[in-house]
């Protein structure tokens, strides 16, 4: 008996034909994709502007020798500024070290630009964009030299 049911549920399941599971495929996936794009939040559009962390190498280096409690209080200024940005911050950026310079003629060496870090944002013009730096982090006096550059992404045609 155990070999019919087998032999049944054999046949039933060849019976099910590929078009019918595909096309019960697709409905999930396209409901799925309904769902999460009803749940994703609208992108800001606008200019692109990268936003470039200056800072002396040295003060880089002294970072790593900060307390827990001094690295949770510069993360909360920055975690403040990003909550206030809000959809204008395409990507947070991250800190870069280790920079290289590179040359034509094949020969490198390491960067002097003491850059530390980026950030992108999307603003309707450059006057929004400074804006979103105001009260920025790295500008709150935990290092004397620290400054900040912006610039404006260019569109390239056909891009």
């Amino acid at each position: 008996m155990a070999k019919s049911v087998k032999k049944t549920a054999k046949k039933a399941v060849k019976k099910v034909p590929k078009k019918a599971v595909k096309k019960q495929a697709k409905k999930a996936a396209k409901k799925v994709a309904k769902k999460s794009a009803a749940k994703a939040p609208a992108k800001k559009t606008g200019k692109k502007f990268l936003v470039v962390y200056h800072v002396p190498l040295e003060a880089m280096a002294q970072m790593a020798n900060l307390t827990p409690e001094q690295q949770a209080a510069g993360m909360a200024l920055w975690q403040r500024w990003i909550e206030r940005v809000g959809d204008s911050l395409v990507d947070v950026g991250t800190p870069l070290i280790n920079g290289k310079s590179l040359r034509a003629n094949g020969s490198s060496s390491a960067s002097t630009k003491e850059v530390s870090g980026y950030s992108l944002v999307v603003a309707k013009n450059l006057d929004e964009a400074l804006s979103l730096l105001e009260n920025h982090p790295h500008l709150s006096g935990w290092h004397p030299e620290a400054t900040i550059e912006i610039h404006e992404a260019m569109i390239l045609p056909g891009m």
